[in-house]
């Protein structure tokens, strides 16, 4: 009896996950729009042009004005372009390009060390590809320092390379060929990935001109009950300054909604819980033994 390695048919693979992607998105969204008609859906670019309307760029051409008397902004985020030398032009890729590439290359290079990292180099490891992360400090490093170093077992058992506090100085594309120079070192790899977290789709809004308060990179600051500093204007999701997680804007989204309609629904997330699809898993909840120990509180 002899066993071999298991080989990947990646068009097929990506077709399916593809498929599956657009059921969701059918049957969660489109539909639920499509059915109701108090609702009007608007393809186009909108901004602000006072605390009651919405100037639309409409992608058919043409512009449109839109009066509201409450508005939820929910934009979402992209992936964060660090300022890398050599960087800009070069063929990398986000978590988008990643889960929609036909092909499994065969070094690739990863530069973050998050979840979203995490979960992207496992999944190419196991598909094929020979992995290597530079992490500019630790895996998993704003949470307890146990999961990384665990997380970072795990690769190194199943031949991922990480390099932890290793800066990335430089980036070059030549001959179809990565090649990065890093404290570590020169690496080389045939694809780069882009892991190092999002910034918020806001900056097209005009939020200062109507006097909407933002933080960090531009996202829109809320309070428990997902307002924003313009009373009748509310946010949810990634664009805001709250963690970007799907269960997150879920929970603000329902919550902002029923604020909009007269409601004083709250989103507490003292013990907001996290997961990470790593093989294992990650889950945390509550506040960290760091955490903790900053509060007075002893661990156990």
């Amino acid at each position: 009896i002899s066993a071999g390695a298991p080989q990947i048919n990646r068009r097929l693979l990506l077709a399916q996950q593809q498929a599956r992607v657009e059921g969701l998105r059918a049957a969660k969204y489109e539909a639920i729009i499509e059915s109701n008609p108090n609702i009007t859906l608007l393809h186009g670019e909108a901004s602000f042009t006072s605390a009651n309307t919405l100037n639309v760029e409409l992608a058919d051409d043409g512009t449109r004005s839109v009066a509201f008397d409450r508005a939820l902004i929910a934009t979402g985020a992209r992936p964060a372009i660090p300022p890398i030398p050599g960087l800009d032009g070069t063929p990398y890729w986000t978590s988008t390009e990643a889960l929609v590439s036909e092909a499994i290359p065969s070094r690739m290079l990863v530069i973050g060390s998050s979840v979203v990292a995490a979960e992207l180099v496992q999944a190419y490891s196991r598909l094929g590809s020979q992995v290597t992360v530079i992490a500019r400090s630790t895996l998993f490093s704003r949470e307890d320092s146990s999961i990384g170093e665990t997380l970072g077992q795990v690769f190194a058992d199943e031949g991922i390379r990480v390099l932890q506090q290793t800066q990335t100085h430089a980036v070059a594309y030549i001959d179809e060929e990565f090649v990065i120079e890093t404290s570590a070192g020169t690496l080389n790899g045939d694809a780069l990935l882009i892991a190092t977290g999002r910034t918020p789709n806001t900056e097209a809004l005009n939020l200062a001109g109507i006097g909407v308060r933002t933080g960090k990179g531009g996202a829109v600051a809320v309070n428990e009950h997902l307002q924003t500093s313009v009373p009748n204007i509310f946010a949810a999701g990634d664009c805001t300054d709250q963690p970007q997680f799907v269960y997150v804007a879920a929970a603000a989204g329902s919550r902002a909604a029923q604020n909009m309609t007269g409601g004083k629904a709250t989103l507490d997330l003292r013990t907001m819980p996290t997961g990470g699809f790593t093989d294992p898993q990650i889950a945390t909840v509550g506040m960290s033994e760091t955490e903790a120990h900053f509060a007075g509180a002893e661990t156990d």
